[in-house]
């Protein structure tokens, strides 16, 4: 999951790309439509630092220029299934769920004509592995023991401990071997300029504000009739959004508040995706206000959601109670929820001796109830969050400082203060959601945002081990009910919402190109998401 975290290349790269382009109504001085032309103008935040898929890129399952294993397939409002991509079936999992293997289709090649083979798959996950490649998608496979090729058309994977899960990890696009250098650092790579994929596009140009990818000419079932599409960086949330206006491209992503503003306008459509994209603010252990498990259960209950929701994100958004959304089916416990209870909480700060003075305000013992909230100063969203909250706590007697500071800065105060997160990178399966922010083998086994509050219970554990390792559906969804249940009881954080991501989209491609839909997001998202997340099965209208 990433929150604020060093991996902004990766971030990014799909929030970036995903962000969006730019792409006039016409290629300049041609004078067509983007429909006529076949070309697509989208307008992004900004755009990516690398294209290598051994550094992130193209690693869910939706890539236009690097394929995966699997894929994603599945409507808006559910759990999309993971299905075969480059693989040619569903794996075959051993009863221990520490051996995956996955047969390959046969008809795949790659833009520079080489074929695709089990060779270029062993080559990509091994050299994600390799230290000294210095991947950020590393710690995504430090359950991979080893990945080798049974022969040109069979790939096994062989895990440390069983993992169900395992699966999102075939999401990753794939690169040519002959391409990869075994030992390169990934940031040295030519392929972070220059990707060489199976994908229906492949790169056009790049250059500093500028990304095109053009249709494969090679690609297998032929090529894809959106031939051209052009990304654009904009960084300004109120530049895209007046470009928009002014005619110049087809699509961007916004905020939810401005992209409201486009609602009335005919001209152009909104696209709302929802997404298991959540944010939440870690309760430090060593603070001596958050460190209490009274007053973690107090903020929960003191926190309105819902205005959060209202307020700050204009409505596009769900309360989040525990990490585990509405879409994960029968893993979802609709009981475990925090009520919007002021009193109660009021209560159980006074029975922890947090009480409150002649100024309104809480302190315990000499000891002001007290604490600091980062965010990310590139984050508008995070930063309205932290303040919204701020405000309400004040009301509960609570004073929380809202600070802006990079990660480099909030990585060192992570045990003292709080930090305004954002998860849910690859959150296709609930295990993923869940594993690395309530398992007490982290943050110790992962990065300081895994499990920021150090939470730690032998009855979690148990219920994560049983949900990661089991291959019984219904035993699995018990334990993640469990998991969330125990949660309630005695939460690490306080979530906030699930964000619903928001995309404007001029009318006249929707009424040129019959598209996709859009799929439950990730926390990255942008341009490469939404109404555009498979430009390649894009067909027009006639």
């Amino acid at each position: 999951m990433r929150k604020l975290q060093r991996l902004m290349p990766l971030a990014v790269l799909a929030s970036i790309l995903l962000v969006g382009t730019g792409c006039a109504p016409a290629a300049p001085g041609t004078g067509a439509t983007p429909s006529e032309q076949g070309s697509l103008a989208l307008l992004t935040a900004a755009l990516p630092e690398t294209l290598n898929p051994l550094a992130g890129f193209d690693n869910n399952g939706t890539g236009k220029v690097n394929e995966s294993l699997y894929t994603l397939a599945g409507s808006p409002d559910t759990l999309p299934r993971i299905v075969p991509l480059l693989a040619a079936a569903e794996p075959t999992v051993s009863k221990d769920a520490r051996t995956w293997t996955v047969p390959l289709r046969r008809d795949a090649r790659f833009s520079d004509g080489t074929d695709f083979d089990a060779a270029d798959v062993v080559a990509s996950y091994k050299a994600i592995m390799d230290p000294a490649s210095a991947s950020p998608i590393f710690g995504s496979l430090s359950n991979l023991r080893r990945v080798e090729a049974l022969d040109a058309h069979t790939v096994r994977f062989t895990l440390r401990e069983a993992q169900v899960s395992f699966k999102t990890a075939m999401l990753i696009g794939i690169a040519p071997s002959e391409a990869i250098v075994p030992g390169q650092r990934v940031e040295e790579s030519a392929l972070n300029r220059a990707p060489v994929g199976t994908g229906p596009y492949v790169v056009d140009s790049i250059g500093p504000s500028r990304l095109v990818l053009a249709a494969n000419p090679d690609y297998r079932g032929g090529e894809v009739a959106l031939k051209r599409v052009a990304y654009e960086a904009a960084p300004d949330d109120n530049a895209r959004a007046q470009r928009m206006l002014a005619g110049e491209y087809d699509g961007t992503t916004l905020p939810p508040r401005l992209a409201q503003t486009f609602a009335a306008n005919p001209e152009f459509e909104l696209v709302t995706a929802t997404s298991a994209d959540w944010r939440g603010l870690s309760l430090p252990a060593d603070n001596p206000l958050t460190g209490d498990p009274k007053v973690r259960l107090a903020l929960n209950l003191a926190v309105d959601r819902q205005a959060l929701i209202d307020g700050v994100l204009a409505g596009a958004g769900r309360p989040a109670h525990t990490f585990v959304p509405a879409e994960y089916g029968d893993a979802f416990d609709p009981g475990a929820v925090f009520a919007h209870d002021p009193q109660r909480a009021a209560g159980l700060l006074d029975e922890a001796g947090w009480v409150v003075g002649e100024n309104s305000m809480r302190s315990k013992d000499g000891t002001p109830a007290a604490f600091t909230l980062m965010y990310n100063p590139g984050d508008q969203l995070r930063r309205d969050l932290s303040l919204a909250f701020s405000a309400q706590m004040k009301q509960l007697g609570i004073d929380v400082s809202v600070e802006a500071a990079t990660f480099d800065q909030a990585e060192p105060r992570a045990g003292t203060d709080a930090i305004m997160l954002g998860g849910g990178d690859t959150p296709y399966d609930v295990d993923t959601q869940l594993y690395k922010m309530l398992h007490s083998s982290y943050p110790e086994t992962g990065a300081y945002y895994d499990n920021p509050s150090r939470y730690a219970d032998p009855a979690m554990d148990r219920a994560l081990e049983t949900g990661r390792t089991t291959l019984d559906a219904a035993k699995r969804a018990t334990a993640y009910r469990a998991v969330q249940r125990l949660y309630v009881g005695e939460p690490s954080m306080v979530l906030l919402a699930f964000i619903d991501h928001t995309y404007v989209q001029r009318a006249a491609v929707s009424d040129t190109w019959q598209g996709t839909g859009t799929l439950l997001e990730p926390h990255d998202h942008g341009t490469a998401w939404g109404p555009w997340v498979k430009l390649g099965q894009w067909v027009p209208k006639q």
